[in-house]
């Protein structure tokens, strides 16, 4: 069973959160059909950039917003970070974020909404890259405090993508990763709480993207692939899981 660690956060990360990304040029490997985030040395936010006729990633205030958003998403070794001059002493353990949205009729996620979180673990032999689900309620922190998923220096070589998905269930955030990279079949899923069960999902909501902090910045230029909707399609067309979907009934 999965213990859930929660923390309060304060105003500076509220502030952090609310930034939007910007536009830039492609990460180097971006396969082909696939947008990237960069986050530049020295940054929280990611630069975004986007092939010709690609819309994706979403980003910034939707309205209607939805009940979900899946991407398909490549970490690459750049995230293999080392912070030598942190801004707090335990931000090598910070959880930095993978896209989400924001909840609640709030524009901020660091007060309401889901998302993943991502480190890379330094004290650990093999060094490793975890991924946990992540959510804020109310401006309290939720995570669990085992890794969703783990991936070796190995497996983000390998630059296999996951799927990301996360998913309102009334008073729950559903969250689920899935893929196979160098053999190993990934399928994870797990729940946090959700701070407004009675909030519609059609209430407007803050698209982020690839985010570095915690408090500290970036200490070096990291980037990432990303594809949204997931596998390509548009949401509603065959053979994509889509994204700003509309949370149907349970049958």
């Amino acid at each position: 069973m999965r213990r859930t660690i929660i923390r309060r956060t304060g105003i500076a990360a509220v502030v952090l959160m609310a930034a939007t990304g910007l536009s830039g040029c492609l990460a180097p490997g971006t396969p082909p059909g696939w947008s990237s985030y960069t986050i530049e040395r020295g940054a929280h936010s990611a630069s975004v950039g986007r092939p010709s006729g690609v819309t994706g990633p979403l980003e910034g205030w939707v309205s209607p917003g939805g009940a979900s958003r899946t991407y398909d998403f490549v970490m690459t070794p750049t995230a293999e970070y080392v912070l030598t001059s942190p801004t707090q002493p335990e931000d090598q353990f910070d959880w930095n974020k993978l896209p989400g949205f924001s909840d609640c009729g709030d524009f901020d996620l660091a007060r309401n909404g889901a998302m993943f979180g991502w480190r890379w673990r330094t004290d650990t032999s093999p060094r490793v890259l975890e991924i946990v689900p992540y959510a804020n309620a109310n401006g309290v922190h939720q995570y669990p405090e085992s890794a969703l998923v783990t991936l070796s220096h190995d497996d983000l070589v390998a630059a296999a993508p996951l799927r990301y998905s996360i998913q309102i269930d009334g008073s729950v955030y559903r969250f689920a990763v899935d893929g196979t990279i160098l053999g190993r079949d990934i399928h994870e899923t797990a729940t946090l709480p959700r701070s407004c069960p009675s909030n519609p999902t059609s209430t407007g909501k803050w698209y982020a993207g690839f985010y570095f902090g915690g408090t500290s910045t970036a200490p070096s230029q990291m980037y990432a692939y990303v594809r949204e909707p997931a596998g390509g399609t548009v949401p509603g067309q065959p053979g994509g899981d889509g994204s700003v979907g509309i949370l149907s009934p349970a049958s």
